[in-house]
């Protein structure tokens, strides 16, 4: 793990899932601002410059160190986004009927989607203490919402993301005991031309698929604009709430 040390005082920005294509387009946006001292945490090293890279392989032992790292730099987390997911593998699919359900996809689904993001706010839990308006916000999907499932199928991936909003949920009526100024977001970015839509975007909608440039920009505008409510914010990339 690299040792990172203070350079300003300015407040942190850290993007978590750092490989994605919104996280990239978050990282380059914070950084060519000059708000943030800007913090990229993902398996490999993160290229953009300006930016403090850590790697991670997402156990609990090296994500602790990544606090300890980050924590080097500052105590005031500002923005915190993670954009871990997983919706299709070279040996796995979203399941279109029940049937297809098996252990492997289901448990490795599971572990990115739903236990990974919250290993991640545990692992970096403390700074929520001590930062003075830590926005916060978790990549999520409307396919999780119950109500809005008319569709079916894609079994795992509509119930890791159901669980990652439930846990959300639950944190962010934990993080209000401790910091009245804190603020967590399950935000849905819309079908976002990345590697993990690749293989299902003949299916969408003239119009509806959205650069990471522009999702990267909603998301940034959604968390400026955010009340600490005490609540958590379930929204898509308008600033829409969607239903449980």
């Amino acid at each position: 793990m690299e040792r990172l040390l203070a350079t300003d005082t300015r407040p942190l920005a850290v993007v978590v899932g750092s490989g994605g294509a919104i996280a990239r387009s978050l990282l380059a946006r914070w950084c060519e601002s000059g708000l943030y001292d800007v913090v990229a945490v993902g398996r490999s090293h993160c290229d953009i410059q300006g930016v403090h890279s850590l790697t991670t392989d997402y156990s609990e032992a090296s994500l602790a160190e990544v606090t300890a790292a980050v924590s080097a730099l500052g105590s005031n987390i500002e923005r915190l986004v993670v954009t871990n997911g997983v919706l299709s593998g070279e040996d796995f699919s979203p399941e279109r009927k029940v049937g297809d359900l098996t252990t492997t996809s289901w448990q490795h689904v599971m572990t990115v989607n739903a236990l990974t993001p919250m290993l991640i706010l545990s692992a970096l839990w403390s700074l929520m203490r001590s930062s003075t308006q830590p926005r916060v916000a978790v990549l999520t999907a409307r396919v999780g919402s119950l109500s809005d499932n008319e569709l079916g199928g894609w079994y795992s991936y509509r119930a890791s993301k159901a669980a990652l909003n439930m846990m959300l949920k639950c944190a962010a009526i934990e993080v209000r005991r401790i910091n009245k100024n804190a603020k967590l977001i399950a935000y849905h970015p819309g079908t976002v031309d990345s590697p993990l839509s690749k293989p299902f975007q003949r299916s969408v909608p003239e119009g509806k698929l959205f650069s990471p440039e522009f999702s990267a920009e909603q998301l940034d505008n959604l968390m400026t604009s955010a009340v600490p409510d005490g609540t958590l914010s379930y929204l898509d990339w308008a600033g829409q709430a969607i239903d449980w």
